[in-house]
């Protein structure tokens, strides 16, 4: 503890970074402290902590780690990084008063409430509003989350709903499926529109559609094991990469159809919300109008989707602001105030 503040530890751990940050128990909108890591340089989540705190002056009293993968209880096993992480170790090791686990979706749907201005960017203002609001964030992997209000309260929770079996709208997606069976069986909406997702998504424009890739990005992606950013940079390029460019275009589709499918499945009138860390690099340099295509294409219900307010979350850190908000309210009895 520094300054006399009480404070709480917050992390988002995903499948290729983590960010950490110390928040004041009283305040959750700006961070006292944080930083990022590669989860290459670690082998377990302790290590990532304990070289957190030895470069921060804050001793936090209770953690809420947000984690992409399937939380039990005190474990959580994730889902694309070899980790277990297990909160009752945490807090004999960081002598912390209690530790949370939540995934990592649950975390940004609790931070709906809390966003503001800047922090959003809305595609389609929608109705009037609603209890309900579906989250999708498209990043290392896909997460799908919900908020649910009831009066001045919430309750946000995460899924796994990036796991279910990917339905082709049209006959390319229909040719998209069949060329993504030949590689793995089930094909789910992860393996396309995820950062991996993108990779599969190039590749198919290449191999199957036989659409030409640049020289420049061909060689970019010569032994890189992380291709997302590469294709993401050729497809916005003045003059963009015929590939990237329709990678991108079908990303923008199958997501547009996939948080369509939410806002139906969860009668999403509070809003749906796009978060993850790709989206926010397309905004004013591509257009989302595929995106809104197939948001709407829902044959009878084609109508309603217009009904439902769409905003993409801008702020970067938005899984620790929620992160940081679900604590206080879930961790009351451990914080002595702030």
């Amino acid at each position: 503890m520094a300054n006399g503040k009480t404070t709480i530890l917050v992390a988002d751990v995903g499948g290729t970074k983590s960010d950490l940050a110390i928040f004041a128990a009283g305040g959750y909108r700006q961070p006292l402290f944080q930083k990022r890591y590669k989860n290459d340089d670690f082998t377990e989540v302790n290590h990532v902590i304990e070289r957190f705190l030895s470069e921060c002056q804050y001793r936090p009293e209770v953690a809420c780690l947000a984690l992409a993968g399937v939380v039990r209880g005190t474990i959580c096993t994730m889902t694309n990084l070899p980790w277990e992480i297990d909160s009752e170790k945490l807090e004999k090791i960081f002598g912390l008063r209690k530790a949370l686990l939540i995934n990592d979706l649950t975390a940004i749907s609790s931070s709906v409430d809390c966003l503001q201005g800047e922090d959003l960017f809305t595609l389609q203002q929608g109705g009037s509003g609603g209890d309900i609001c579906g989250i999708v964030a498209p990043g290392t992997g896909l997460g799908e989350g919900l908020l649910v209000r009831f009066g001045d309260k919430s309750l946000a929770c995460g899924s796994e709903g990036g796991h279910v079996d990917f339905a082709p709208i049209d006959r390319e997606q229909l040719q998209l499926l069949t060329w993504m069976q030949q590689k793995e069986m089930p094909v789910c909406y992860e393996m396309l529109i995820a950062g991996p997702g993108l990779q599969n998504l190039y590749s198919f424009c290449t191999d199957s559609l036989g659409i030409a890739e640049s020289s420049t990005v061909k060689e970019k992606l010569s032994g890189v094991l992380d291709k997302t950013p590469i294709i993401i940079e050729g497809a916005l390029q003045a003059e963009p990469c015929a590939a990237c460019a329709k990678s991108v275009e079908l990303f923008l589709s199958i997501l547009g159809s996939e948080a369509g499918n939410l806002a139906l499945k969860l009668y999403a009138k509070g809003g749906i919300y796009l978060g993850g860390g790709i989206l926010p690099r397309l905004v004013h340099r591509v257009s989302f109008d595929g995106f809104l295509q197939s948001f709407h294409s829902k044959g009878k219900m084609s109508r309603l989707m217009e009904d439902f307010p769409i905003h993409l979350i801008m702020r970067t850190d938005v899984a620790l602001l929620g992160g940081a908000n679900y604590a206080r309210h879930a961790l009351k009895e451990y914080l002595s105030g702030g």
